[in-house]
């Protein structure tokens, strides 16, 4: 694959086979093949990297399978697309080369071989990108099969049953980082979050203030806060507040859940 689009760059340098460009020409074909080839390494919207800590990066295994399987379905559909827009431009391709076949007039043959050109071209260069949609294919499927293992079951009432505790660690999460740049104080949007969770927003902003206070105490004693320290401090909050969000849906008059409109197993 490399070496065919460095051929279609070839062709195209010859358009420019200027005294004033022969060096320059000369200097990218000798090493094209290589950085074609190393290119292919990063035919990929983003890194493994990005993909397993930043776009997956949920605090809770359910959340995680569920970005997982969001990124794959994205992925699926932009293969089905290439996988069609290939099939398009072959069909597109073939009828090209019928009509060199039946031709009479010599500039139209020559039009139609260089559309062939352009045709084969446009497969390779999708061709490109369907290799890096299949790596990461193949990285997130290795993701999901890991996570699952963590899960007691998969179907989406668990699920729903998982999500309060992922909002009380969210909620708590985003508090405490906002109030590291804010004197120790949680801003606005995250009392927000904890109230609409069901925790008063002042009982929250004790529990963060416990907490960077443990966090100063190692500080002063020459220790340092581990980020195992502040996950484990994450799991106190939904022990202490479990049942939270229950409590408030029913002050208003609802419930958390409706079973009735929950798939209990996968379709």
């Amino acid at each position: 694959m490399s070496e065919e689009l460095v051929i279609f760059e070839h062709k195209a340098f010859t358009a420019l086979s200027t005294p004033e460009y022969s060096q320059m020409i000369q200097a990218i074909e000798q090493n094209a093949v290589e950085i074609q080839k190393t290119t292919n390494l990063f035919q990929k919207t983003q890194s493994q990297f990005m993909d397993n800590m930043l776009t997956v990066s949920h605090l809770t295994p359910f959340r995680n399978v569920r970005q997982i399987l969001a990124e794959m379905k994205k992925t699926r559909q932009a293969l089905g697309e290439a996988y069609f827009n290939i099939e398009k431009k072959k069909i597109e391709k073939e009828r090209k080369l019928n009509e060199i076949e039946i031709c009479k007039k010599p500039l139209t043959t020559k039009l139609l071989e260089v559309e062939v050109a352009e045709i084969d071209w446009q497969i390779q260069c999708i061709m490109e990108n369907v290799g890096g949609a299949i790596r990461k294919l193949a990285n997130y499927t290795e993701q999901y099969n890991s996570v699952i293992k963590q899960l007691p079951s998969l179907d989406e009432k668990t699920f729903e049953e998982q999500e309060e505790a992922y909002h009380i660690m969210k909620a708590f999460e985003q508090g405490i980082t906002a109030a590291r740049s804010r004197g120790g104080m949680i801003d606005e949007g995250n009392l927000i979050y904890l109230t609409q969770v069901g925790i008063n927003g002042t009982q929250g902003q004790i529990e963060i203030t416990r907490y960077l206070q443990t966090e100063m105490e190692l500080v002063k004693v020459g220790a340092e806060p581990t980020h195992d320290m502040q996950l484990t401090w994450l799991q106190e909050m939904v022990h202490k507040f479990k049942g939270c969000s229950e409590k408030f849906a029913e002050w208003k008059g609802m419930t958390v859940k409706t079973d009735k409109a929950l798939l209990t197993e996968r379709i």
